[in-house]
């Protein structure tokens, strides 16, 4: 009966280490991201319409 009223991990504890991979992964998704957006408006910038 214990057993059932524990609360249950979802993912396991990271170590104290300063760069793992799912900041890895996020750092990389935030650079891509801004990068397609600068790329973007160099393409067509928003003042050029008027």
């Amino acid at each position: 009966m214990r057993d059932t009223l524990e609360r249950r991990q979802t993912e396991p504890d990271e170590g104290p280490a300063r760069f793992n991979k799912r900041r890895l992964i996020r750092w990389i998704a935030i650079l891509t991201i801004g990068i397609v957006v600068v790329l973007a408006v160099w393409q067509e910038p928003l003042y050029a319409r008027l």
